[in-house]
């Protein structure tokens, strides 16, 4: 598409770089699957104005896909960062209603990188689209965009970690690295209330002075014994957990059984080194549940339904 054909700010971010000097950018590993059908080099416009490179990278020793986006004309460092971080939730929220395999590839604190793209020599010098024939790469777009545009919060920090740890799950050689990623995503999401009863704060405060006064106990037993008397004023990780999900799931009756066993099945399996022959069909269960739980922060319908299960099942 030539470039004096762009509305005004898309025209600044490709013929005027200066005005609009930064980019983002996001690298994106992909699992075994068509699914998302980007065929090539790809420019994405999201929403009114936002220009996307998606770029493949050639890498025949690894297995899967691997993409970087690069997030096109920001006037300040802060907004392209901002962009970079709402994109990477979008990606990851196409990849859980999609149900593809998907990882954020970063070693920075943030899973954006912020550049001057002026400076960079992957600078955009025109705007084309290419390998944006496929139904599945379309779809991407559209649920991409739906959540790029949206109000939902890039703030929330929670949700994003939670969301990257279980799409790469999906990525895991084993079944059981899988189901204990898959488990382990809420953990993020568990934000502990504190008790607010004045007799635990009593009974806690008199048994850590106990601990405090006793003469027979060693230091390193002392610690470790003040530290889990002090969070005995905080619920669980797992009763958060819990009250999550009877907060977004009221009608799913089968969640919380769901999650209570695959909880004790995470245990047995890092505590004890257990083994599960049917461990393959309870990681579809609670992936199926953990799916319908982000639909329901997120305020989006899953684009592949999630099975809701009973107790035939």
């Amino acid at each position: 598409m030539p470039s004096n054909h762009l509305p005004k700010t898309r025209y600044e971010i490709a013929d005027k770089p200066k005005l609009r000097p930064y980019g983002s950018k996001v690298d994106i590993i992909l699992g075994d699957t068509h699914q998302f059908g980007f065929d090539g080099e790809s420019c994405l416009i999201l929403g009114n104005d936002l220009i996307v490179r998606l770029i493949p990278r050639q890498n025949k020793k690894f297995e899967f896909q691997k993409f970087t986006a690069y997030l096109e004309g920001f006037a300040t460092a802060s907004e392209a960062e901002e962009a970079g971080l709402k994109f990477a939730m979008s990606v990851l929220w196409a990849a859980v209603s999609l149900k593809c395999p998907l990882r954020l590839e970063y070693h920075t604190p943030l899973p954006c990188v912020v550049y001057d793209r002026t400076l960079h020599e992957g600078m955009l010098m025109g705007i084309e689209f290419r390998g944006m024939s496929t139904s599945g790469a379309n779809l991407v777009v559209e649920v991409v965009e739906q959540t790029f545009t949206s109000n939902i919060p890039i703030n929330n920090k929670r949700l994003l970690v939670s969301m990257e740890l279980f799409a790469a799950a999906r990525l895991e050689a084993t079944e059981r690295a899988r189901f204990v990623g898959l488990v382990s995503a809420l953990e993020p999401l568990a934000e502990q209330k504190k008790f607010e009863y004045p007799d635990l704060k009593k009974i806690v405060k008199d048994t850590l002075n106990k601990v405090q006064d006793s003469l027979d106990l060693p230091d390193d037993i002392k610690r470790s014994l003040e530290g889990s008397i002090s969070n005995l004023t905080r619920e669980s990780v797992s009763h958060a957990i819990k009250r999550l999900f009877i907060t977004h799931l009221t009608e799913d009756k089968m969640a919380l059984k769901i999650l209570d066993e695959a909880y004790a099945i995470r245990s047995k399996i890092l505590h004890e080194g257990a083994f599960y022959p049917d461990l393959r069909d309870k990681s579809y269960k609670i992936e199926d549940v953990i799916r319908r739980l982000y639909s329901a922060i997120v305020g989006y319908e899953l684009r592949d339904p999630a099975i809701t299960y009973t107790n035939n099942d």
